[in-house]
């Protein structure tokens, strides 16, 4: 081995193992905790109190306030729920009401989640604060353009669901997790149109493994959030002197044979 060479050897096996070699350093770690519970607050700054309690007051009264009144109690139910056909019938509605197409064609149903309805709705008020409690997310409205084939992977997802999902616009019979009959404003599905879904953006982004919704025809949102058409909706009703209600209707029929 040449003089050049050993060098070379030596200088590699000198790096190599102190690449190698582990480098512990002592460290310590100190801490205190810090109680927060009712009986450890810290004291409250008197300015800072008094301004957040003008908010306060405020925006306590605006959500105090009375939006409609309700002829009975509305929970969620599965495969229908009083709550999920009154929440996807105001929005089919109010997104009818706003929805302007290039191409002049119509939304077909809506679709929503079951798991974004948080509460019932009480019998009697309806307060603003109870519709931030159903619905305290910001999602929006978006109406999503499907091949026939993904709209029947939508309703055979509707199917296999354990939990009923709010839609409008639809008659849909189940058997043994498979849907036998589709029926969307009063025509029979056709697996070679289009079709136009009212959703949230958050299940069109494939929320709820909703990945039908994945690659649309199109997608166009509404410039209004969910909870605002709620609100919308119950403001209208009350100001024409009107309570609000819902059925159930056997829009989703389970008929395992």
């Amino acid at each position: 081995m040449t003089s050049h060479r050993v060098l070379y050897f030596c200088l590699f096996v000198l790096l190599f193992n102190l690449a190698c070699k582990k480098h512990t350093h002592d460290r310590q770690i100190s801490g205190h905790t810090i109680l927060l519970d009712t009986l450890n607050v810290p004291q409250k700054d008197a300015l800072q109190d008094s301004i957040i309690e003008r908010y306060r007051s405020s925006l306590e009264e605006d959500m105090n306030r009375v939006l409609v009144y309700s002829e009975h109690i509305m929970e969620k139910g599965t495969p229908e729920g009083r709550l999920n056909n009154f929440v996807a019938d105001l929005v089919l509605e109010v997104g009818e009401e706003i929805y302007q197409a290039q191409d002049g064609g119509s939304i077909d149903f809506c679709l929503l989640n079951y798991g974004g309805l948080r509460v019932p709705l009480p019998k009697g008020e309806i307060t603003y604060s109870r519709v931030y409690e159903l619905l305290p997310f910001e999602n929006e409205m978006v109406v999503i353009t499907l091949s026939g084939q993904k709209t029947f992977e939508l309703f055979q997802y509707l199917a296999e669901s354990s939990a009923g999902m709010p839609i409008s616009g639809v008659k849909l019979i189940i058997s043994n997790n498979y849907p036998q009959t589709i029926v969307i404003k009063g025509q029979e599905f056709d697996i070679t149109k289009t079709y136009k879904v009212l959703t949230s953006d958050y299940l069109a982004g494939g929320g709820d493994s909703m990945n039908f919704f994945f690659q649309p025809i199109n997608y166009e949102l509404l410039g209004m959030r969910v909870r605002d058409a709620i609100i919308h909706f119950m403001k209208e009703k009350h100001a024409e002197g009107e309570t609000i209600q819902a059925d159930l209707d056997q829009r989703i029929e389970v008929v395992n044979q």
